[in-house]
């Protein structure tokens, strides 16, 4: 797979959008009371929505021409299992030796975890663990249901990607998802049609179909996707609610979005500069990290400070927070996420021979 910077800068956006929105909640609590962080930062959550939607795209461009052949599906699933476990059980164990010292430290306000659900990312009706890490779950529903779409021929997956995409839709509208227990409620719950779009957005770009919009078109849905739908996203609050609405709008517009800009990089047009670039490697573990990051600065915060006539310490706060989680997320990339990449892909030779393998996420 030809790597596609502006993918990584999508994800660096994201990254930098879910730790502004748990940043927001580490400021109220830590702060003394005042409050630098603007509210309209809940939008930010919607980071969660970008990376399923990157993901969808990533995964149709990785799997080209392996359909049907049963090797190709099983590297895939190994590497795709390979690209979450790993790294994730990293944050598992450590978050883990905190709870089994500090309980009222790990999640305490939403109950007791679930420890074997959180440590194979199984759905659970209890908290997980990691706190993000409910995210991975619905990744791994993503990959099991791409990998059996992957036994049948290429062609078809355009109509089986539209298939479950009506039949989620269908079920959303019939029936009161979040009412379900967890397993069914992983199956059915419409965050797949994010998904579903990205991918959708993938088969667009491998087509070439887009040759056909001229370089000012694909500016104008970049422009209109960012300067108008985007902010409509907030004016309507589509974030409130992980609901049918906001997956298909919200989908859409970033599929949109990724799509245009990727075929304007593919041209020439856009250069990602180096740091979004770096940011966006190291995105999946700033994100596994970002809610231990915030907790430990919140508490230290909290016992030299804070200065409540002022928002100096709010400034501070929030400087200190984005930098540690950035430079805490590159540094666990170099130092465990990408030797664990290389180990698994070293492995992927080793099963899978025939096939040249890629750490690209």
């Amino acid at each position: 797979m030809t790597r596609i910077d502006s993918l990584q800068a999508y994800r660096c956006l994201a990254v930098l959008g879910i730790v502004l929105f748990h940043l927001t909640f580490v400021e109220v609590k830590n702060s003394g009371g005042d409050q630098l962080l603007p509210v309209f930062l809940e939008w930010a959550q919607l980071g969660v929505d970008l990376f399923f939607v990157i993901s969808g795209f990533v995964m149709t461009l990785v799997t080209r021409g392996r359909f049907g052949q049963s090797h190709q599906i099983k590297r895939f699933i190994f590497n795709r299992a390979t690209r979450i476990y790993p790294v994730y059980w990293v944050y598992f164990f450590l978050t883990l030796s905190v709870f089994l010292i500090k309980p009222e430290w790990v999640n305490s306000s939403h109950g007791e975890p679930d420890l074997w659900a959180s440590f194979f990312l199984l759905p659970t009706s209890q908290v997980s663990l990691v706190m993000v890490s409910w995210t991975l779950t619905f990744e791994l529903w993503f990959y099991l249901v791409f990998s059996l779409m992957m036994c049948l021929r290429e062609s078809y997956l355009p109509y089986f990607l539209m298939g479950w995409a009506l039949l989620l839709v269908l079920i959303s509208l019939l029936f009161d998802v979040h009412a379900f227990p967890p397993y069914l409620h992983l199956i059915v719950h419409p965050y797949a049609l994010q998904f579903i779009l990205g991918a959708a957005g993938g088969l667009l770009f491998n087509s070439g179909k887009l040759s056909k919009i001229s370089a000012s078109g694909l500016l104008a849905i970049v422009a209109v996707a960012l300067l108008v739908a985007i902010p409509l996203t907030y004016r309507f609050r589509l974030f409130d609610e992980p609901d049918l609405l906001r997956m298909l709008l919200v989908g859409m517009v970033f599929s949109a979005l990724t799509l245009s800009s990727a075929e304007l990089e593919k041209r020439g047009f856009l250069r990602i500069p180096v740091l979004m670039r770096n940011l966006g490697d190291s995105s999946y573990s700033t994100y596994l990290a970002h809610i231990l990051v915030l907790g430990v600065l919140g508490k230290f915060w909290a016992t030299i400070g804070p200065w409540p006539d002022t928002l100096l310490d709010n400034w501070l706060l929030v400087f200190l927070a984005i930098l540690a989680c950035s430079a805490y997320g590159w540094l666990a990339y170099l130092v465990i996420e990408r030797p664990l990449m290389q180990t698994t892909s070293r492995l992927s030779k080793t099963y899978f021979p025939s096939a040249s393998f890629s750490p690209t996420k």
